[in-house]
């Protein structure tokens, strides 16, 4: 049996679309100056443009409130996911950029990088942020969303190794032996 849920025809529709996007919205500019500051240096310009680019796909394709997948063997109680963290998360970039303008002068995507990391971390220490990494979706703090998403991801692990491990992929039994290239090496290659 399928349920059928009513959903708003037309011009409503559309209002209520835009609506939701607007609330999600973050300020992209502001954002990519938050993951210079926030993700590893040695992941470079280029993977913290890929990070923020996987970051914010993953934001937009967020479904808030989901159906959790079901513990079949523990609980027959049906759970749900969190609410969209884009507009805390947009919420805390626009505290920031202001704070950064009454303390520096300046907004926050203008302060040298060194600047920007301090305002982050005393940002964190007034969050409480977590000490662990939650799931990207359950992060308190944008800081924390980025980054558990970032090591969520393969390339985390392959720079962790200093290998190209591909963690998220499967491996044949014949390649298992074989130790995985030095990511220098598959790097200059790419």
């Amino acid at each position: 049996m399928v349920a059928a849920v009513a959903a708003p025809a037309g011009a409503a529709a559309k209002t209520a679309q835009e609506a939701q996007s607007l609330s999600l919205a973050l300020d992209l500019p502001l954002l990519q100056a938050f993951a210079e500051a926030v993700l590893p240096e040695e992941i470079g310009p280029d993977g913290v443009r890929d990070a923020l680019r996987d970051f914010v796909t993953w934001l937009n394709g967020f479904e808030p409130v989901a159906e959790l997948p079901h513990p079949y063997l523990s609980s027959v109680e049906v759970q749900y996911g969190p609410p969209h963290p884009a507009p805390r998360w947009a919420s805390q970039l626009q505290a920031l950029d202001l704070l950064a303008t009454k303390e520096h002068g300046a907004g926050f995507r203008e302060l040298p990088l060194g600047k920007r990391r301090d305002l982050i971390a005393a940002d964190l220490e007034r969050h409480d942020a977590e000490a662990d990494f939650p799931r990207p979706a359950y992060a308190g703090h944008v800081a924390v969303g980025l980054l558990a998403r970032f090591y969520s991801r393969s390339r985390a692990a392959d720079l962790a190794y200093g290998a190209r491990i591909n963690a998220r992929a499967c491996r044949d039994l014949a390649s298992g032996a074989d130790m995985p290239a030095p990511l220098a090496t598959t790097e200059a290659q790419n």
